[in-house]
């Protein structure tokens, strides 16, 4: 760096800054073309001169993502000089700061989960919450990296927001997160049982998206790594895994790589499965939208032609009406109903949750369902079951034998064309 920015920014002084830029405008500018180099920011970050870096922020924004020689970025630098109010100024200033990534992989969220620090971490993860997600070149989030370096406050913070966080994704990122494993196939619960650590394990096994039986490369469940601890393992760190669901490698089924499960034929479930996720992704969300619209008015219609049927004199009724209303009438109203109920759970989101509640909701409006129509229900449900038959039969024809569904633990990390 320039011997006269090296004296400018230890001063901290931003008219002098501006004075040396009035005598050589160009003074920056060989430093934006380096790749690698210790700029003003990572000096002013490093000693905590916080309005001359702001100032650098807004003159030069690229300073403040470029790696110096030993591979940080300005906020690395302010993380590790303990420069929290200056660190919290930077990522204000653009919070994609956090996922910078240094040496090793390292962003100043891993960093700040090392050194311990729990109200930056906080700070840290309500600016940036995908930062969560990162990983360093091993592999490991910043939930590895505070039960690695023992930092179970962090560990509290981390567990406590993940369970809060109420974004669209925040479920998969909780899933995401927790059983994630590095390099070596472990994830945060396996390094918990390794280091012997009761605390950890405790505050992990309160997560519920948590997989407490994921095997690493070695083969070895949480409850075998903790067993490995021989005469040091804490007996009662034992008791609260095996209660929390945790076992032994030798008591699951045999794994299944994913290679394994592609060569095996497609089974009927997944015949089905696949052939409405692939209806479903053909579809826009707006038309979504209006055939639901539409369903929900059919719906409405013939539950309400079964509930409060049109009353008629008696007198002067021609016999066919008594044959004819029922058939035309009773029938066709049925099949319109379980064919917008059937259609409406088509159209649904992915997702378990979704297809619960639906049941939840929908089965107690088919059960009151006019009973007098008893025979139309008959009817229906055999026209569904000869149908389905008839889907199953196109299935068969296209396999040569039914092939059991595969007992996998995990089929694989981030196999997500699976329905």
């Amino acid at each position: 760096m320039d011997p006269r920015l090296l004296l400018v920014t230890q001063s901290g002084s931003t008219d002098a800054l501006y004075s040396l830029i009035q005598a050589d405008p160009c003074i920056f500018q060989n430093i934006d073309t380096s790749p690698f180099i210790h700029t003003p920011l990572h000096e002013a970050s490093s000693t905590g001169k916080i309005d001359l870096a702001m100032e650098l922020m807004i003159l030069k924004p690229s300073f403040a993502k470029k790696l110096n020689a030993h591979g940080f970025s300005p906020l690395h630098l302010a993380v590790e000089n303990q420069q929290v109010e200056l660190a919290l100024e930077l990522v204000k200033f653009d919070p994609s700061l956090v996922r910078t990534r240094g040496r090793g992989g390292m962003t100043p969220l891993h960093l700040v989960a090392k050194k311990g620090d729990v109200d930056l971490l906080t700070e840290f993860l309500l600016i940036c919450p995908e930062s969560i997600r990162d990983a360093n070149v091993n592999g490991e989030t910043a939930l590895h990296i505070t039960v690695m370096n023992d930092r179970y406050e962090d560990l509290k913070v981390i567990r406590g927001w993940m369970q809060r966080i109420r974004d669209n994704d925040a479920l998969s990122t909780e899933i995401h997160v927790l059983n994630r494993r590095d390099r070596e196939g472990n994830t945060a619960l396996h390094l918990a049982a390794y280091k012997n650590s009761h605390q950890a394990l405790k505050q992990l096994l309160k997560c519920m998206s948590l997989n407490r039986n994921i095997r690493n490369k070695s083969g070895m469940t949480v409850l075998d790594v903790l067993r490995a601890n021989g005469p040091h393992m804490n007996r009662d760190t034992e008791k609260i895994l095996q209660k929390a669901g945790g076992k032994s490698a030798a008591s699951l089924s045999k794994v299944e790589t994913t290679s394994v499960f592609l060569r095996q034929p497609v089974t009927f479930y997944e015949y089905c499965s696949t052939g409405m996720a692939r209806f479903r992704s053909r579809m826009s969300d707006g038309v979504r939208n209006s055939l639901l619209v539409i369903i929900a008015l059919i719906i409405t219609a013939t539950y309400q032609t079964a509930v409060q049927p049109e009353d008629e004199p008696k007198q002067g009724k021609h016999p066919d009406n008594l044959i004819l209303k029922p058939v035309l009438l009773w029938g066709f109203n049925t099949i319109a109903f379980f064919s917008a109920m059937a259609l409406t759970f088509i159209l649904l989101p992915v997702g378990r949750a979704y297809t619960w509640w639906y049941i939840f909701i929908s089965v107690p409006l088919i059960c009151c369902y006019e009973p007098v129509f008893l025979l139309m229900y008959l009817i229906v449900i055999f026209g569904l079951l000869t149908y389905l038959l008839v889907f199953y039969v196109k299935w068969k024809r296209t396999t040569q034998k039914k092939v059991p569904k595969p007992k996998t633990e995990l089929i694989s990390q981030g196999f997500k064309t699976m329905v």
